[in-house]
């Protein structure tokens, strides 16, 4: 199971109830005191809800490229822009991180003898692809790069892919470069200017368009990442392939007091069962064979948690 999807689905959830609270929510204009400490709170939730994001983005990433690792495949045999990413990118980042560690009064060299070693895998096997390959070539993760980090597992129009998986478990069809865009903007601002007031809506929408951009992300890095691990052929060397048309997603739903598993648009359950977490575990056994993702949804069908059996 992927941790860095369990802690992001945690981290938002718990951003997400809190948006009700009383000391986030602005009172009278004369009430300059309670508001002051609402803003800031708000504002703190910004950046702590932009920053899950970009931690999940970047953690997943690592456990996709582990995934991939362990292949028969030879490293040339993997998609250009991942062995860049791979070994340039690598580089490039590690040096970053280890300046950063020594800033800190740490030791860089593990940092740097790691990097060097899975660097020189790639040469000599077995392969082992650095974590530091996608999503570090700044501070902070942004729009491009989001892209970026999906092509090089080899998924064609990430963007749009992302938005179209957004708009078929539910959760708008807002284009999510543009939401990705403006929550970073949200988060700079709440972050480095004095005067930033984030207010709980924009909060709300970024949650919801957050759990879009992380959910379609995983889905479409997990299959990608499963279709490079399991190939005998070059898979990586064909054009980039649009992988959204090809996840067949079974829900977890409410019905009345009941929770169905059924497969996307389709009339009838595949089961109706009185327990969460056992039409939990049945969708995701359901699931396995055609490796499907499983997407569970709570009563304004809304994903809570999600799950992919593409790879771990």
């Amino acid at each position: 199971m992927s941790v860095a999807r369990d802690n992001f689905v945690n981290r938002i959830r718990t951003i997400q109830g809190m948006l009700t609270e009383p000391l986030l929510v602005d009172g009278v204009l004369t009430n300059t005191i309670h508001n002051g400490r609402a803003r800031l709170l708000r504002n703190g939730l910004m950046v702590a809800a932009f920053n899950s994001l970009e931690d999940f983005l970047r953690q997943r990433s690592a456990e996709l490229l582990s995934f991939v690792s362990r292949t028969s495949l030879r490293f040339d045999d993997l998609p250009r822009a991942l062995m860049l990413a791979a070994t340039l990118e690598a580089m490039k980042a590690a040096h970053v991180r280890a300046k950063l560690s020594m800033a800190q009064g740490d030791d860089p060299f593990p940092i740097l003898q790691l990097t060097a070693a899975e660097i020189a895998s790639t040469a000599s096997g077995p392969l082992s692809l650095s974590r530091f390959a996608l999503g570090y070539s700044g501070s902070n993760v942004s729009a491009d790069e989001v892209s970026t980090m999906l092509a090089a597992f080899h998924v064609g129009d990430v963007w749009n892919e992302l938005t179209a998986l957004s708009s078929r478990v539910g959760l708008g069809a807002v284009p999510l470069k543009d939401a990705f865009s403006q929550g970073s903007r949200l988060r700079n601002a709440a972050a480095h200017e004095p005067d930033a007031n984030v207010q709980p809506t924009d909060l709300q929408s970024f949650c919801q368009q957050a759990t879009a951009i992380a959910l379609g992300f995983d889905l479409l890095g997990s299959r990608a990442a499963r279709l490079l691990h399991d190939s005998t052929t070059p898979y990586g060397q064909r054009s980039k392939d649009k992988l959204a048309s090809q996840l067949e997603i079974i829900f977890v739903e409410h019905r009345g007091k009941q929770y169905a598993c059924i497969k996307e648009g389709a009339r009838r359950a595949l089961r109706l069962l009185d327990d969460r977490e056992t039409a939990w575990r049945t969708a995701i056994s359901a699931a396995r064979p055609g490796r499907l993702p499983v997407v569970e949804r709570d009563r304004a069908v809304t994903p809570v948690r999600w799950i992919s059996t593409d790879s771990p």
